[in-house]
């Protein structure tokens, strides 16, 4: 039977987890490394049969480019289901189709458990705060009575969830597919090339490029935060050394209009680290860099 071998660093996050739960201490997970993963492959997948198609149509053979760019859709589709935004909105959408079918019925602990699916992936998702107090004021004064009103909110905060580093390429890719799809039906062979070169760049920005590296960054210097917060200075050290790593990762790979903000991140990590023991001076750092990479 092979060993398995942790590295000093994972060890050391390993131990710290297992205090903060001694602790009571909580951190929301986030994006998984398996959800990480299979959009990427499912990214990549659909950008090597995109080439595949660009190639078809240059050769003029136009029913095979439709068959490639048919499979790139559909490869596309299945990374956006990988994105924890897309199980959140379909959680939203179902609760809305209940409330419609059964208004009388009683949803408190659906709307419980929707804040706290919410709660665990507050790293990587954008979604407004004001919109968020909404959701705690219906929990707090539920009442069935407010159903109609509930389902009016709940379609609310679909359309404002969002996680742009996956959601938005996965988006243009898909939009810029279809219009090559539409024009390769069309014959229009010069739009068709044109279409499949646009979306080949978002796909690129999470197969090859910085995207990805960025939401772990997001959901570590998060995580590094609330430790911070909640007093638990080993977790959040060893959360900050892994922001660090992630955005030097990130560095390497980054297209060029990005190096500048990675590197602006690198120094606000550096001056947490040298003034760790100042809390006051540490978590307002920590606030200013939530704040920025908020859009990410």
């Amino acid at each position: 039977m092979k060993k398995i071998l942790l590295s000093p660093f994972l060890f050391l996050l390993f131990f710290v987890q297992a205090k903060s739960q001694e602790k009571n201490f909580y951190l929301p997970s986030g994006i998984s490394d398996s959800e990480i993963s299979l959009v990427k492959t499912y990214t990549l997948k659909a950008l090597n049969t995109s080439l595949q198609a660009y190639a078809k149509v240059k050769e003029r053979k136009l029913y095979k480019a439709l068959a490639y760019i048919e499979s790139a859709l559909f490869f596309l589709n299945e990374a956006s289901i990988f994105s924890p935004s897309y199980s959140l909105k379909k959680k939203i959408e179902t609760l809305i189709k209940r409330i419609n079918n059964f208004p009388d019925k009683y949803y408190k602990e659906d709307l419980i458990s929707l804040k706290f699916d919410i709660q665990n992936l507050i790293a990587s998702i954008i979604v407004a705060e004001n919109i968020l107090d909404k959701l705690n004021k219906f929990i707090e004064n539920y009442d069935t009575s407010k159903n109609k009103e509930i389902a009016n909110y709940l379609n609310e905060l679909k359309t404002n969830i969002s996680m742009p580093s996956i959601d938005e390429p996965l988006y243009n890719a898909k939009m810029f597919l279809a219009i090559a799809y539409d024009n390769l039906k069309a014959k229009n062979r010069k739009k068709v090339l044109k279409a499949i070169e646009i979306a080949l760049d978002p796909m690129v920005k999470i197969g090859f490029k910085e995207n990805l590296l960025l939401i772990r960054f997001k959901n570590s210097i998060y995580a590094s935060y609330l430790a911070y917060e909640n007093k638990n200075l080993e977790l959040a050290k060893a959360y900050l050394q892994q922001s660090k790593k992630y955005l030097k990762d990130a560095y390497i790979v980054s297209s060029s209009e990005n190096k500048d903000m990675i590197k602006g991140f690198l120094n606000q990590l550096s001056f947490i680290a040298k003034n760790f023991d100042s809390k006051e001076i540490v978590l307002r750092e920590y606030i200013i860099i939530i704040r920025q990479i908020r859009n990410l």
